[in-house]
C-alpha cells in the first residue's frame, strides 16, 4: 500500500484524471457508514488510500472508478463517505479521447467462454445479493470474499504466467471491428500493448496489468500519446 501512495504522490503534479480499473482491494463494497461507526471498522486499513484519493480530488484531479469483480455497489460510496464526486462505472464505458472512440472496462467479461464465471458474476452483482451482504455486515462479508477470492485466483490466474491470456486480445479485436480505436482493460494481471490496423485505422489495445506484481500503469498524454509504464522506486 505504501508504494501505491508514493506512486500517487509522484504523479499528482502531472495528473488531470485518475482512472482506476477496479479491484483496488480484495473486497470493496459500498456499505453505508463504511467508516463512520463506533466500533473499529473491518476496513480501517483501506483508509490511507481513500484519504489520498480524497486529497487528489481536492487538488482538482477528476476520479473515475470502474468496478471490477471484487467491487460492489459503489455508485454513491465516494460522495456519501468522503464528499467526493467520483464517476463510477459498474461495467464498461465508451469514452472519447481527443476524438478517438475508446472502450474502457475492468476486463473480467472479456472471455465469452467463461460461462461459469459469468453466471456467478450475475448472482453476485444483483440487488438481492447486495441486500444480503448489507445484512451480513463488513466483517463476515470480507471473510467470505477473501475465501472466494483465493479460490478464484487459483483457478483463473497462474503465478508463472509468461504470456498474456489470448481472450483479452480477441476481445479488443472485436471492439476494433465495432468501430473503437482504443481498448483499455485490466483484470488479466498481465501488462501489454498491441497495435492493429483495421480498415486503415490505427487501433490500440492496452492492458494495465496489475499493481501487486508488476506495479504497472497506463499514462495518457493528449492528444494521442499512451505509455504503459512501471513504477520503480529508487
Amino acid at each position: 500500500m505504501g508504494a501505491f501512495l508514493r506512486f500517487l504522490d509522484s504523479e499528482k503534479k502531472q495528473m488531470g484524471h485518475l482512472v482506476i480499473l477496479g479491484d483496488l482491494f480484495e473486497f470493496f463494497f459500498g456499505f453505508k457508514n463504511f467508516f463512520l461507526t463506533e466500533k473499529p471498522s473491518a476496513f480501517t486499513d483501506y483508509l490511507p488510500v481513500f484519504n489520498k484519493i480524497q486529497s487528489l480530488y481536492h487538488e482538482g484531479i477528476r476520479i473515475k472508478y470502474f468496478e471490477g469483480n471484487h467491487d460492489f455497489f459503489l455508485h454513491s460510496f465516494f460522495s456519501d463517505q468522503f464528499g467526493m464526486e467520483v464517476d463510477v462505472y459498474p461495467n464498461g464505458y465508451e469514452e472519447r479521447l481527443e476524438g478517438k472512440r475508446a472502450y474502457i472496462a475492468h476486463g473480467d467479461l472479456s472471455n465469452p467462454k467463461q460461462w461459469t464465471y459469468r453466471t456467478f458474476r450475475r448472482l453476485l452483482k444483483n440487488c438481492w445479493t447486495y441486500r444480503l451482504i448489507h445484512l451480513a455486515g463488513p466483517r463476515i462479508s470480507r471473510w467470505v470474499a477473501q475465501k472466494l477470492s483465493d479460490m478464484s485466483y487459483q483457478k483463473y490466474h497462474n503465478d508463472d504466467q509468461s504470456t498474456s491470456p489470448p481472450a483479452f486480445k480477441a476481445f479488443a479485436h472485436q471492439k476494433f471491428l465495432e468501430g473503437f480505436d482504443i481498448v483499455i482493460l485490466g483484470h488479466s494481471h498481465f501488462p501489454e500493448e498491441v497495435e492493429e490496423g483495421i480498415d486503415g485505422r490505427r487501433c490500440l489495445y492496452y492492458n494495465v496489468g496489475d499493481w501487486m506484481v508488476h506495479r504497472s500503469f497506463l499514462r495518457f498524454s493528449p492528444p494521442d500519446r499512451f505509455k504503459l509504464d512501471q513504477f520503480l522506486e529508487r
